[in-house]
């Protein structure tokens, strides 16, 4: 059977969705989205990216619309049986919905278009982990929201294909000669054995496994700040590793021309690497 998703209320085959050109999602990138992970058929922190998923429905006045996020889980857990899924990566998509005229001004009452769907992206495993990988540094040219989870990512997009167009997994991004996130991704460092990592603004996304990073590293005895990161901490860090949902740390030893710890992966990472798969197993 084809993969099934959920679009406006209706379970439907993937090739068979489609949206309104009219929608405020397609003509403005109006909308925020939230990337929830299924680790063995078990939803991962479902209250914490809702709690974010609700937030970013605020910042962008979204609070008030008709669509219950409280459904959510019920919604995954279907699909999760319609499609056998095990280890998987779920989209939620919230746009402000249809308009019939193309203007930047939408009106109070407006019904959102709602998609959720699977995707099977590779989590890498330890041995890949070990290996270590390679970033480049850019300037931070992405609107100044960044806290908001936006669908309008264009500036991302370009910045993680400039990464992988030369060679990088990641782009990290500098403004105002600090250290925001990366293009997809939260950025954590380490220096004489203590953790860093950018406190939380308006620049940067509050990531859900930056948290649990934070979290787990201090349930287990290790200093964490969360501070203002300068392009030279960066560039004189001990260890340097990027985590997201999809891949919760992925240590980077190279950036630019600048090779981290004579290019060899730190026990730290190799540490929180465990720590969390840990986590995911008692979860």
């Amino acid at each position: 059977m084809e993969e099934q998703i959920y679009l406006n209320g209706a379970y439907i085959p993937r090739t068979n969705a489609n949206i309104s050109i009219m929608d405020r999602g397609f003509l403005f990138g109006d909308g925020v989205y939230e990337l929830i992970p299924l680790y063995g058929k078990k939803i991962f922190l479902l209250d914490k990216h809702l709690k974010r998923l609700k937030n970013s429905l605020n910042l962008v006045g979204m609070e008030n619309s008709d669509f219950d996020i409280n459904n959510i889980e019920g919604i995954i857990k279907t699909l999760v049986d319609k499609n056998k899924y095990e280890d998987y990566f779920f989209y939620i998509h919230i746009t402000r919905g249809v308009q019939n005229t193309r203007q930047h001004i939408y009106p109070e009452k407006i019904k959102p278009t709602v998609l959720i769907m699977g995707e099977n992206y590779p989590v890498f495993n330890k041995d890949e982990i070990a290996k270590g990988f390679t970033a480049s540094m850019q300037s931070d040219f992405r609107w100044t929201k960044s806290n908001i989870k936006s669908i309008s990512l264009l500036g991302s997009v370009l910045l993680k294909n400039y990464a992988s167009q030369n060679g990088f997994y990641e782009t990290l991004l500098i403004r105002d000669n600090k250290l925001t996130e990366g293009s997809a991704s939260n950025v954590f460092i380490v220096k004489d054995n203590k953790i860093f990592t950018p406190k939380l603004s308006v620049d940067l996304l509050p990531g859900v496994t930056r948290d649990l990073l934070i979290n787990l590293l201090r349930e287990n005895g290790l200093d964490v700040f969360e501070k203002d990161v300068t392009e030279s901490d960066l560039k004189i860090a001990d260890e340097v590793w990027c985590c997201s949902s999809t891949n919760f740390v992925v240590p980077i030893i190279q950036i630019d021309d600048i090779t981290i710890n004579n290019g060899i992966v730190g026990n730290i990472a190799l540490r929180v690497y465990d720590l969390v798969r840990n986590f995911i197993s008692a979860y």
